[in-house]
């Protein structure tokens, strides 16, 4: 269970140039680790959505001054996920601002996503209701990093009980 990890990203928006504003992650057990990304010069502020900014909470000047350099951010992530098998709820989403991310920077991503949905494959549909309702309950998702990626390791833990 070690060298199980869960991803999430939160995004300017959801358009096909979008971009990455945080990012969190957490493994089977211990402390969930998250950081806002500062906009790289090759993201338009055109792709800011103002819908995104209402549901995860994020400002744009928070990212200017609070967040880390996508150079930063991807050392980071490489150096915690290398080598884990790490779960997405998006992987379509966040594999593809991973990929902006990983390109601002100019960094090999040196991990793999995968889709979380593959945990409850062969489970009975009342088993997976069941899980996700408690998760819901003790581990709600609330379009932010931490809270995300420790609904996600409820959801796991649920399953393979």
């Amino acid at each position: 269970m070690k060298d199980v990890a869960f991803i999430d990203l939160e995004a300017s928006g959801l358009s096909a140039r979008s971009w990455p504003i945080e990012v969190g992650w957490c493994f089977a057990s211990g402390a969930p680790q998250a950081m806002l990304i500062q906009p790289d010069a090759s993201w338009s502020l055109d792709d800011w959505d103002e819908q995104a900014e209402a549901l995860h909470g994020v400002a744009y000047d928070a990212l200017q001054h609070e967040g880390l350099s996508p150079g930063e951010v991807c050392e980071k992530l490489n150096a915690a996920l290398a080598g884990k098998v790490v779960f997405s709820d998006a992987p379509d989403w966040d594999g593809f601002w991973l990929y902006r991310l990983f390109q601002a920077a100019k960094a090999r991503q040196r991990f793999v996503v995968s889709d979380f949905s593959s945990i409850f494959h062969g489970a009975a549909p009342e088993m997976v209701d069941r899980c996700i309702a408690e998760a819901d309950r003790t581990a709600p998702r609330l379009h932010r990093a931490i809270p995300d990626v420790l609904h996600m390791r409820t959801l796991y833990q649920l399953a393979i009980v």
